[in-house]
């Protein structure tokens, strides 16, 4: 998010803000130590944010729609753009102590970093209103409907692309005496301008969200408290709460120190006395280590997100093969299966057998008795057509 500087010294790399700063302030740790850093957070951050979009992908697709769900993966691809095109010009620049990629680069690298911060901060505050607006109408948010999904994307992005437009308007690549900088400067004719937006940007892309957000949970968390003694199965619980709104509170808490550079290096004694480089380093990384917080926040408290962790798990061992019911091809489940029916279709014919024999052995007495009397009368003396000659010989 920070306005920098990046010259091409004889022996050390200078990185600034609004003004000069002591080039031996920056060591090895900036060129060996810290790229290695912001390399294991893209990594990290990569791997956890694709399996966060991943597991509310897959929720989506077997029914779980909310609108949270589909605002945390706008989150989730929000940190996937910072990882893929902001950090590793960090450390390429840190690592090579030179600027290397052209002017378009320049120009548009520090804006683009400032937008997805401010579609972060946007999206938190949209979170924490949809989780308020669950727990006030729970019955209307219960059937999940793709409006205010799209409304909140169409407002945030383009928002958010047009707050931070200054930077890439005034940040220009050019040679000097040094080497090959890419700088922001401002002109004269803007100085007024810039003297606002550098007040008012701060307000709305980081204060506003945060006491919208901070003002949600809060009330969220009041009325939770009120419907505990009548409690209500419709409502989420306070756990989810809690999670959504560290989440919020982690973003704000690390977006924090880039805050106090942006400030102080715009309105100490008109750039006379600018903040310390280590100070400066350590926002920028604190600020990206933000991109790895998320999954991890998520998978230690959200029961149903290592739920669908477990579920991704065993389809991808069962994808690869390695999973306890698929041999080769499949062919051994298809074995295991054919045979469970065969045996199941043999017990219940032996079952019926069975059944059927017991009852032919089991005869009712009166029905017993009347059989053995029709078995001892000999057939046919009723329907004899000469009785009188069986008469005689008795």
């Amino acid at each position: 998010m920070s306005d920098f500087t990046f010259r091409t010294m004889n022996s050390s790399f200078s990185l600034e803000l609004s003004g000069d700063l002591d080039s031996s302030e920056v060591g090895r740790e900036v060129t060996v130590a810290l790229p290695l850093f912001l390399t294991l957070i893209c990594l990290v951050g990569f791997s956890g944010n694709l399996l966060l979009i991943s597991i509310l992908i897959h929720d989506f697709r077997r029914g779980k729609c909310s609108v949270v769900n589909c605002l945390v993966i706008n989150l989730g691809a929000t940190d996937l753009l910072l990882i893929l095109f902001c950090i590793p010009v960090r450390i390429v620049s840190y690592a090579q102590q030179s600027w290397l990629f052209g002017s378009f680069v320049c120009r548009t690298t520090e804006w683009f970093l400032h937008s997805c911060l401010a579609v972060k901060s946007f999206t938190l505050a949209a979170i924490a209103h949809a989780r308020y607006r669950h727990v006030l109408t729970p019955p209307k948010c219960l059937s999940f409907s793709k409006k205010p999904v799209l409304v909140t994307l169409l407002l945030t992005w383009p928002l958010s692309l047009l707050l931070p437009l200054p930077q890439l308007v005034f940040t220009q690549l050019r040679m000097v005496k040094e080497g090959l900088t890419c700088s922001f400067d401002i002109p004269d004719y803007a100085s007024n301008f810039m003297n606002v937006f550098s007040k008012l940007y701060p307000l709305l892309a980081y204060v506003v969200p945060m006491f919208f957000s901070f003002c949600c949970y809060l009330r969220v968390l009041r009325r939770k408290d009120k419907r505990n003694r009548a409690p209500n199965p419709r409502t989420l619980s306070r756990r989810i709460t809690s999670m959504l709104m560290s989440v919020s509170l982690a973003f704000d808490a690390m977006w924090l120190p880039e805050w106090i550079v942006w400030i102080w290096s715009r309105h100490s004694s008109y750039g006379l006395l600018q903040p310390p480089t280590a100070l400066m380093v350590l926002a920028q990384v604190i600020l990206f280590l933000n991109c790895t917080i998320n999954p991890a926040v998520f998978l230690a408290v959200s029961d149903e997100f290592r739920e669908g962790f477990k579920n991704i798990w065993s389809t991808c061992r069962q994808c690869d093969g390695s999973g306890p019911s698929r041999g080769e091809n499949g062919s051994d489940m298809v074995s295991s299966t054919i045979p469970s029916l065969h045996d199941l279709q043999s017990t219940s014919a032996d079952r019926a057998s069975q059944d059927s024999k017991m009852r032919e052995e089991k005869i009712l007495p009166d029905v017993e008795h009347f059989w053995q009397d029709r078995r001892n009368t000999t057939a046919g003396e009723e329907s004899d057509p000469m009785p009188w000659e069986h008469q005689e010989k008795a």
